[in-house]
């Protein structure tokens, strides 16, 4: 699943080729983008291709924003086009492409955006207004801005989940995923399935520090690309090469050269090592 890096680096992108661009129509071949999926794996809204066609055209783009994994394109007053691009999710800006679910097409260039999401779990829908959107309220701090790092640090040792499972939570802290939180947590010395209950507090700083430089290299990489994600252009990130764990169980750790090991914790994959990770 795209994380905070890839999506940030498909929205900066996103923001040079399309804002001032006016939308001249919307061919969705697959209503389901448009529907998503609720909790029990049903449909999320009802929604007419050709009214959701029709609501967008004409409208400008005056802004591309990001909050936590979710992209927004904001189309002015009263409306705004959401984005989360789940497991397989892309956005590429182009000519049209076969396999896109939605395609948007402006007036000004030949040029269109294109969804395309082969697992077919990513979404897109509209709202009035993206902030009061209920997926976006229920967000947590961005971790590469401003926050309050003490009341983040009481909410994580609240939790009497495993460390990695806390940590994914976006309620607590928008952006994070399992390549991102695997990293953080070997920097940090903290194994995954620690109780996030049990980190101690004189370790909350380092930790937080560790995710925002893990964050920060990925971005500065353009993500990370091992399978699906690719950016704005159809471009692959480099992210990947400079991972100091995630996807190497088995290899010797960086630091001690013991060897790393694969475990599922919540669910997840993730990797770490016996010896540097406490």
């Amino acid at each position: 699943m795209p994380e905070l890096p890839e999506v940030e680096t498909i929205r900066r992108d996103l923001e040079k080729m399309l804002v001032g661009r006016t939308i001249d129509r919307v061919c969705v071949r697959d209503r389901r983008v448009l529907e998503g999926f609720g909790p029990d794996g049903g449909r999320r809204r009802q929604v007419a291709p050709n009214s959701f066609s029709r609501t967008l055209a004409g409208r400008t783009v005056a802004g591309v924003i990001r909050r936590g994994k979710y992209l927004v394109l904001d189309l002015g007053p009263g409306l705004s086009l959401l984005a989360h691009l789940r497991m397989t999710g892309r956005i590429v800006v182009g000519g049209p492409d076969n396999k896109a679910r939605a395609i948007i097409y402006f007036r000004e260039a030949p040029t269109v955006l294109n969804f395309i999401d082969t697992r077919r779990f990513g979404e897109i829908w509209l709202a009035p207004d993206w902030r009061r959107d209920p997926s976006i309220k229920a967000l947590g701090p961005e971790p590469l801005e401003p926050m309050d790092e003490e009341a983040w640090g009481q909410s994580l040792r609240r939790s009497g989940a495993a460390l990695h499972s806390a940590l994914l939570d976006q309620k607590r802290m928008a952006g994070l995923g399992n390549i991102y939180v695997t990293e953080a947590l070997h920097l940090s010395g903290l194994r995954p399935m620690r109780r996030a209950r049990a980190v101690p507090e004189k370790a909350l700083p380092i930790l937080l520090k560790n995710i925002r430089g893990v964050l920060e290299r990925g971005l500065a990489d353009r993500g990370v690309s091992f399978r699906d994600y690719r950016d704005a252009l159809g471009q692959r990130g480099s992210a990947q090469k400079g991972l100091f764990v995630y996807g190497k169980g088995g290899c010797p750790c960086p630091g001690c050269g013991d060897l790393l090991v694969s475990v599922k914790v919540g669910g997840r994959g993730t990797v770490y090592c016996r010896q540097c990770q406490k």
